[in-house]
């Protein structure tokens, strides 16, 4: 009978605590998606951009010497071997610390690189030292491609840089900046974090967003569903048709596209 009733009166804790837990965690995400509606409704892009800026140049993770020499992923090697020619001309925008430019060189690609966090474009620097070549990825601006000739056979847009730049308006002109750069029928990879359709959350977020956008005169640059503020810096995520009409208005006719754990990637070729 004293058994029993310890029991149930566990069984009874355990229902309140699951509750408990249940309701914090919608309070949680209900306060988080708040957060994150008013900062979108205030910030303009550039300002959008040194809070991104200000996450990956404290980042020792994408500084660090192991993840910069830890290669492709299995993804990149299998869509690197699918698309483009061994031994061909590869800019890779969004360099980071050099992982990808790393990578492709020791794969036999001729690969250099642009990155706008300047810690990151010296980490790479100590890189490249400490392995005795030259210096392959060089500083440029945000949401900017460096000018120059038609050279390259291939674009490769860095782990997810795509999905960094806000705005629709930004990232049609850094890939139009981007053909600018490659020969006729290069190739072009950009991964990107993906969605299927708009969670509550991001409804909230939108919302939240547009109506402070509105009330306190914030940003002037349009709203997208997607928008969001994670992890002290910007992202947006994408469903494959929004990714893929944004790179066709921009002249890139898609081959290829998949999804790897929510990450999403594309190929297309620069007509």
């Amino acid at each position: 009978m004293i058994e029993g009733n310890i029991r149930t009166v566990r069984r009874s804790r355990v229902k309140c605590f699951e509750l408990a837990d249940r309701w914090l965690n919608r309070f949680v995400r209900f306060t988080q998606s708040m957060h994150e509606g008013f900062w979108l409704g205030c910030l303009n892009a550039d300002e959008l951009n040194a809070v991104t800026a200000e996450h990956f140049d404290q980042s020792q993770h994408y500084a660090s010497t192991k993840h910069n020499l830890s290669g492709f992923f299995d993804w990149e090697k299998s869509i690197l071997d699918r698309f483009f020619r061994r031994g061909s001309r590869i800019l890779v925008a969004g360099a980071g610390g050099g992982r990808e430019v790393l990578a492709l060189r020791k794969a036999g690609f001729d690969a250099e690189g642009f990155e706008c966090s300047l810690p990151l474009v010296r980490a790479s620097e100590q890189i490249f030292d400490r392995l005795q070549e030259s210096r392959y990825v060089t500083f440029c601006e945000p949401d900017s491609v460096p000018q120059g000739p038609r050279i390259y056979d291939g674009l490769v847009v860095g782990w997810t840089v795509y999905t960094h730049i806000p705005t629709k308006a930004r990232r049609g002109a850094f890939l139009q900046a981007l053909s600018q750069r490659a020969l006729p029928n290069s190739p072009l990879l950009i991964s990107f974090f993906a969605r299927h359709s708009s969670s509550s959350d991001e409804a909230l977020v939108y919302r939240t967003a547009r109506l402070c956008q509105f009330f306190l005169r914030g940003r002037k640059e349009r709203l997208e569903l997607g928008d969001r503020i994670s992890f002290a810096r910007f992202v947006h995520s994408f469903t494959s048709d929004e990714v893929e009409a944004e790179l066709r208005t921009a002249g890139f006719r898609v081959e290829d596209h998949g999804e790897e754990g929510g990450l999403g990637y594309i190929v297309v070729i620069a007509e």
